[in-house]
């Protein structure tokens, strides 16, 4: 019950007492002013009659006596007259019937009113004739004392009633700081920190309401200086202090991470692009470290440009040292990383155009394809196919000998435009999906991730990895999306699924698109009944470049009832600051930081940072590509609320 409603209860109850006991005495007042008046009443008539009558007792002219006596008995005012001798006895007497008119029996009941006898002597010259009895009728004092109590009543309650509307309207004006505060810590509880400007008249609450935008301030600046304490330290563990890319360590980590061997899928098509810049060294003892470290800034922020603007490009982009950047990128088709690596070479003229170099020869770029080969025959492929660019000549580009991926290699653009292009009404998805564990109770599945198949047209079953570079090259994305949404969707309403929650992940160019938005919204509308138990997931590092727009999508899909994670947290260098804004139900940490974890301290107190952080906000934190019970433990003893990957269940066919 609200404080409002407590205290206009607690008015109107002492409204009520005090109207009961006005009513009361009121009551009592007026009952005893017209006992006295009935009194005097019938004093008053007997002492006159006893007057009137004496000379006619005395002539012994009864019957002007009985005549006076029938008069003032007729008028009703009174319900006995009578006149008795010296002895008592009665010669004349008159009585009416109490008649109370508009008086209700109750109140006549419980409310009595005296009938007091006046007496009088009537006299016969000095001699005694008789006695005069009256008594007044108190039908008329009860009407009056029932009128002038219901009019009382009539006056008090409207008085009342329009004092507690003034009192109700007058508190709420009161209280309206105390709603205010109410929002802003259900703000702070959603991750919100206002500070309420306009501070209220009434000293206790002024000091709530400043004692509340101390609070609010206080958190806001502790999960900042929480999200700056985490920058700092993966900043010093993990990014190049010159360009601000990731530094050799984490690329290694990365690296092997993109190249570890894939159980139950078909190899990966991958690309790794190394970038050199020519005589680094002597350009920096001509024009002084600080034009060269200009010059490696300047580079590094073009190559992650470009690299942001390419669509649907899953990237991480590497300072090693030197001179030496490198781009790795994951689900791209050869042709695609070849383009890649002709606008990165294209870009070189740019530098010399912002007076970053003073040569027309800038660099040179190696790109080698992965397929199933390790993370160190992959980097040594790369580094050979750079060599051979700087034999073809200045700003040149050279890729490894290109190797078939596997039997699904020979498709050609037009096949796979014939395979993707009609994935429903030819029924060609497949779903399989992998459970996410909870670390409280190995047996509870958190959630099921989506893990997409496709047929193809001689019933061959078509992995991710292969599906997903032929669609980013052929621009059909959006088209995946729906398909697998839909098909989601369609089986979580079946009743053998009624109690499972299952992830699907997004493109980040399907989320931009706001036609894709409403599409989606819609579709989650009409499957109302399963859409609490669908969860959308974004790549972090694709997804926070427009936080204001992903900061709509999340509100948009919240209001479906659907849920909404950001998958390979960690993978980008970002300020994790972006998780005060969102709203996120989950995340999912970027499984390279999951590997040998057991043996890594910078990776347990980076995955420790990050769980304190997230809870602080009410989200929850997933690991993923866990492969070892001695990463899940470990993980579990840093309180990640679920796990996933091969060491901890296998992907199943959801049909």
């Amino acid at each position: 019950m609200t404080l409002l409603r407590q205290l206009i209860i607690v008015i109107a109850a002492l409204f009520i007492i005090l109207f009961a006991g006005s009513v009361a005495i009121n009551v009592h007042n007026t009952r005893a002013y017209l006992n006295n008046q009935l009194s005097s009443i019938s004093q008053d008539t007997a002492t006159s009659l006893g007057l009137s009558l004496s000379p006619h007792m005395a002539k012994g002219d009864m019957a002007i006596v009985e005549s006076m006596i029938n008069a003032v008995s007729d008028s009703g005012y009174y319900r006995e007259v009578a006149v008795t001798d010296v002895g008592g006895k009665v010669l004349i007497e008159r009585t009416q019937p109490v008649v109370i008119k508009g008086v209700p029996a109750w109140f006549v009941n419980r409310v009595s009113l005296e009938t007091p006898h006046g007496e009088a002597l009537i006299s016969a010259g000095w001699k005694q004739a008789g006695k005069i009895h009256v008594s007044a009728n108190p039908g008329y004092a009860y009407a009056t004392l029932w009128n002038n109590s219901v009019a009382s009543c009539w006056w008090f309650l409207g008085f009342s009633g329009l004092t507690l509307l003034l009192g109700a309207i007058a508190l709420r004006q009161l209280l309206l700081p105390l709603r205010a505060v109410e929002a802003q810590a259900k703000a702070i509880c959603d991750r919100e920190y206002p500070i309420q400007e306009r501070m209220p008249w009434t000293t206790e609450l002024r000091n709530v309401v400043a004692a509340m935008n101390l609070m609010a301030a206080k958190v806001k600046e502790m999960f900042k200086e929480q999200a700056d304490a985490m920058e700092r330290m993966r900043a010093d563990t993990y990014v190049d202090p010159t360009t601000g890319l990731a530094n050799r360590q984490y690329f290694d980590v990365h690296l092997h991470q993109m190249t570890k061997p894939r159980k139950l899928s078909a190899s990966t098509t991958n690309a790794l692009l190394l970038v050199e810049l020519d005589e680094f060294k002597s350009f920096n003892e001509r024009k002084g470290y600080h034009a060269g470290d200009e010059l490696l800034r300047g580079y590094g922020a073009l190559v992650e440009k470009i690299c942001k603007e390419t669509p649907n490009l899953q990237y991480l982009t590497a300072r090693l040292g030197g001179a030496n950047f490198a781009v790795a990128v994951q689900g791209i088709i050869e042709k695609d990383a070849l383009a890649l690596a002709g606008k990165l070479a294209s870009s070189f003229g740019g530098l010399a155009e912002k007076g970053l170099t003073d040569s027309a020869s800038i660099g040179h770029i190696g790109v080698a394809i992965h397929h199933e080969q390790p993370a160190e025959q992959l980097l040594s492929e790369a580094q050979m196919a750079l060599r051979m660019a700087q034999v073809k000549g200045p700003n040149s580009v050279h890729a490894n000998d290109s190797k078939t991926v596997d039997e699904f290699g020979s498709y050609s653009e037009q096949d796979w435009l014939e395979i993707l292009g009609d994935l429903l009404t030819q029924r060609r998805i497949v779903l399989h999906r992998q459970p996410c564990l909870s670390c409280k109770d190995d047996t509870q599945v958190i959630q099921y991730e989506a893990l997409l198949r496709i047929r193809s047209n001689d019933g061959k079953i078509i992995p991710a990895n292969v599906i997903i570079p032929m669609a980013k090259h052929l621009h059909l994305t959006q088209e995946i999306d729906k398909n697998v949404v839909l098909e989601t969707l369609a089986r979580l309403e079946r009743p053998e699924n009624s109690g499972v929650v299952m992830a699907v992940n997004l493109f980040p160019m399907s989320i931009r698109d706001s036609g894709f938005v409403t599409w989606l919204c819609d579709a989650l509308h009409r499957h109302a009944s399963a859409a609490s138990r669908i969860a959308f997931e974004l790549v972090e590092h694709g997804a926070i470049d427009n936080l204001d727009s992903l900061r709509g999508w999340v509100e948009q899909i919240a209001g479906t009832g659907a849920k909404t994670g950001l998958d390979q947290v960690g993978k980008g260098f970002r300020s994790f600051d972006y998780l005060n804004k969102l709203k996120l139900d989950y995340i999912k940490i970027d499984g390279g930081y999951a590997r040998d974890i057991h043996k890594n301290r910078d990776h347990q107190f980076f995955v420790d940072s990050l769980v304190k952080f997230a809870h602080g906000h009410n989200i929850y934190v997933i690991a993923e590509s866990v492969e070892t019970l001695e990463e899940w433990n470990m993980l579990k003893s840093l309180r990640v609320d679920g796990v996933k990957g091969y060491g901890v269940s296998q992907p199943e066919n959801w049909e």
